[in-house]
């Protein structure tokens, strides 16, 4: 598999690392990363600064731009193979609920929302951890079953996995992700921010959709009032 990878903590953190170190042995990499930590960069764009990016080795960059930048400028300028997907992370600290929209792991998958793969944000519920290696062989089980994945256009996987030293044999849960507090209390059981606390590795399938067909009548009646 061909890969764009990238996270918001920046090109040298230690959770891109392990997924490189890992992924390597089997893909194809691209690694471009921020050259300082964007957290909470969300799907934010430069275009008031130029963008300069930085070789340390083939494929593998660092840019003085967003999580989102880093992709846009590996697709369009730097990357020399089509990817298949765009994989984010490891993120320390983990991305569920209406935080996934502020974080730049998130973003950053977003913007390859349109692959051959589902592309995928991968976070660890813990701040403090430094070895990444439990997530990022999890990781490396989830591209080679990819292939028999099949999901509508334009989604995305969001995976939250918890610190193995607290849940070393975690099952997996397939979750939704609520952006308002009282969906959330009233659909715990599926919800990521539960199952991740109860030790289970999260995955939601998530998606961008701009339509609220629900609601159109209602506002094309408003709108004959004035």
């Amino acid at each position: 598999m061909k890969i764009i990878l990238t996270n918001d903590d920046g090109f040298d953190h230690p959770g891109i690392k392990a997924l490189y170190k890992e992924l390597n042995k089997k893909h194809e990499i691209f690694l471009i990363g921020p050259d300082q930590n964007r957290s909470g960069f969300s799907s934010a764009i430069t275009f008031l600064t130029p963008l300069k990016h930085k070789k340390y080795s083939d494929n593998i960059f660092s840019l003085n731009g967003t999580p989102v930048d880093c992709v846009k400028v590996a697709r369009n300028l730097l990357c020399p193979f089509e990817p298949d997907i765009v994989l984010s992370g490891i993120n320390p600290g983990p991305n569920l609920g209406s935080d996934a929209i502020l974080s730049g792991t998130v973003g950053a998958a977003l913007e390859g929302r349109d692959l051959k793969y589902p592309s995928i944000s991968v976070s660890v519920a813990s701040f403090e951890i430094d070895d990444f290696s439990f997530a990022a062989k999890f990781i490396g089980k989830v591209l080679g079953e990819l292939k028999n994945l099949e999901i509508d256009n334009f989604q995305i996987l969001n995976i939250n996995v918890p610190d193995h030293r607290e849940s070393p044999n975690p099952k997996i849960k397939i979750t939704k992700t609520f952006l308002n507090e009282e969906e959330y209390e009233s659909n715990l059981e599926v919800s990521d921010r539960k199952n991740l606390e109860d030790g289970f590795i999260s995955i939601s399938p998530i998606k961008i959709d701009m339509h609220s067909k629900s609601q159109n009548n209602i506002v094309e009646e408003w709108s004959k009032k004035f």
